[in-house]
């Protein structure tokens, strides 16, 4: 039975490993195809945004600043379609890796700090103020915070932006005189403006602060036994483990199926981090020339992109959110904010050329989960085996003295 259950297990690495090239070449088709409808697909979601949300501030930029404005999309689109290969996203995918596997660490540095100087102090409470303190800390450290973490185009929002004045933001003072009429116009100080942005930056410290409490508990559900369904994968194939594991984030795949769903989900998660990256530096762009509402916190996409925030119907590659107490600050203030989200979804159903290849993607992993199944099973089955021809080794060899003093 042991024999059987090694020569099943052999039998399905070879057949993966036939099928592992297959499977890679139809990731990088994939990505070739994203890569030359990306820019397209940028533009028209930035021609929405300037031509039917602020059509009045796009008629009244200078044609060198449109022009430049144009020249800058192609450019950040061209920098990006360089890094979309299967080795470039699988780098990422290592970084992060590593990043999260540093934050866990960290996390559990700091609870137990926290409960060893709970446990030195006399106060009975103490550790639980120690862990509080902890949690705070944590929230306020940019070092553990997920959206801190710059990436290539991760573009912040420079001082010099605010001098210039932007819509819906107050104009920074200047030491040099007062503010120019432009500046005047184009940027009024108003507290309610401030209270949004203050808003928006409460709603992505809240998302990163749950963020936080589920990581806590992806170690123990890891270590259970769990079906590779369709529901349960991602939570499933991402727990990190204690230790990181390159075959997962490698650059060619894995001969284990189930290490190969692993690096499959590592892989979907840097390429939407890459898209993510790039609808970033474009709303950035947009702000310059104030035709953007507003700059989104990266932890916001985020949780958008992982389906903890409902977004509004919108166009393909925009997103559209409620502003919090949007009515609640008067008759005149926005209710709602529309940006820049670039998501593969939405790239598949505006291009068909992608979204055959989605298809065929999403059939060779139905096929590699039932594989991944398979080999799960065999698995378990050679650990028994192994385990019942070791206990009655043990048996045996105990018996036997016993035999010999009779």
């Amino acid at each position: 039975m042991r024999e059987e259950a090694q020569r099943q297990i052999t039998l399905l690495l070879q057949q993966q490993e036939e099928l592992a090239p297959d499977l890679y070449r139809d990731l990088a088709l994939y990505l070739q195809v994203l890569r030359e409808g990306l820019l397209q697909a940028v533009q028209q979601a930035c021609f929405h945004l300037a031509t039917q949300v602020v059509p009045e501030r796009y008629n009244q930029l200078p044609p060198e600043r449109r022009q430049a404005f144009q020249q800058r999309l192609q450019e950040l689109v061209h920098r990006t379609s360089s890094l979309l290969t299967v080795e470039q996203v699988m780098g990422l995918a290592a970084q992060q890796q590593r990043r999260d596997h540093r934050r866990q660490q960290a996390q559990q540095q700091r609870v137990l700090e926290a409960f060893l100087q709970g446990e030195a102090g006399s106060d009975p409470e103490g550790p639980s103020e120690a862990l509080d303190a902890s949690v705070s800390t944590h929230e306020r450290d940019p070092e553990i915070q997920g959206g801190s973490v710059h990436l290539s185009l991760d573009l912040p929002v420079s001082a010099d932006l605010f001098d210039r004045g932007l819509p819906g933001l107050p104009a920074r003072p200047s030491a040099s005189g007062p503010p120019s009429p432009e500046q005047t116009s184009s940027a009024e100080p108003s507290s309610e403006q401030a209270l949004l942005q203050s808003l928006f930056q409460m709603a992505a410290e809240g998302l990163q602060m749950g963020s936080a409490v589920q990581a806590s508990g992806t170690d123990a559900a890891a270590e259970q036994e769990q079906e590779l369904d369709t529901v349960g994968e991602a939570t499933t194939l991402l727990a990190a483990p204690p230790d990181l594991d390159p075959q997962v984030t490698g650059a060619s795949l894995p001969r284990d199926p189930v290490l190969q769903l692993r690096w499959w989900t590592h892989f979907d998660r840097a390429l939407r981090r890459r898209l993510r990256n790039l609808s970033h530096a474009v709303n950035v762009e947009m702000l310059r020339l104030g035709l953007a509402q507003g700059l989104l916190p990266m932890n916001l996409l985020d949780a958008v992109l992982d389906g903890q925030v409902d977004a509004l119907p919108a166009p393909a590659n925009l997103l559209r959110l409620p502003l919090p107490l949007g009515q609640a600050l008067g008759p005149n203030a926005p209710t709602e904010v529309l940006t820049l989200l670039l998501r593969c979804s939405d790239l598949e159903y505006e291009q068909p050329r992608l979204r055959t290849c989605r298809t065929r993607l999403e059939q060779r992993r139905r096929s590699l989960r039932t594989m991944a199944k398979r080999y799960r099973s065999w698995q378990r089955r050679l650990s028994a085996l192994e385990a019942e021809h070791q206990w009655f080794q043990d048996h045996a060899h105990n018996l036997t003295p016993a035999t010999d003093q009779s």
